[in-house]
C-alpha cells in the first residue's frame, strides 16, 4: 500500500504512478501536506466542529419554536416568555450564518 499525492489529492494506492508524491500515511482527516510534512490544519478542523454544533443546536430547539407557535395560535399562555422566544430566536439566525448554506 503506497500513500500519495496525486493531481493535489490524497490518495492510498496499491499502485504508484508516474508524478506520484510518495508520503507518509495522512494522521488525520483535516491534515495538509506542507513542507514535506503533515500538518494539522486547526482552522478547518475548528470550522467543522462549530458548523456541527450549529447544526446540532437548531436540530435541538426546532421543538421550542414549534411549540411556542402553536402555543400562541392557540391562543395559551407560551412556554417561553417574548424576551427568551427572541433571544432564541436570534442565536438560531446566528447559527444559521456558521452554516453558510442554510438561508438566514
Amino acid at each position: 500500500m503506497f500513500f500519495v499525492i496525486r493531481d493535489g489529492e490524497y490518495l492510498e494506492t496499491e499502485k504508484l504512478l508516474f508524478g506520484d508524491i510518495q508520503v507518509p500515511q495522512r494522521p488525520h482527516e483535516q491534515s495538509i501536506f506542507m513542507n514535506d510534512e503533515w500538518v494539522f490544519d486547526a482552522d478547518t478542523y475548528l470550522s467543522a466542529v462549530e458548523k456541527s454544533e450549529a447544526e446540532e443546536f437548531l436540530k435541538n430547539t426546532d421543538w421550542k419554536i414549534l411549540r411556542h407557535q402553536e402555543q400562541q395560535a392557540l391562543g395559551m399562555e407560551t412556554s417561553l416568555s417574548e424576551n427568551e422566544y427572541f433571544d432564541l430566536i436570534t442565536e438560531r439566525q446566528e447559527r444559521r450564518k456558521l452554516l453558510n448554506d442554510i438561508p438566514i
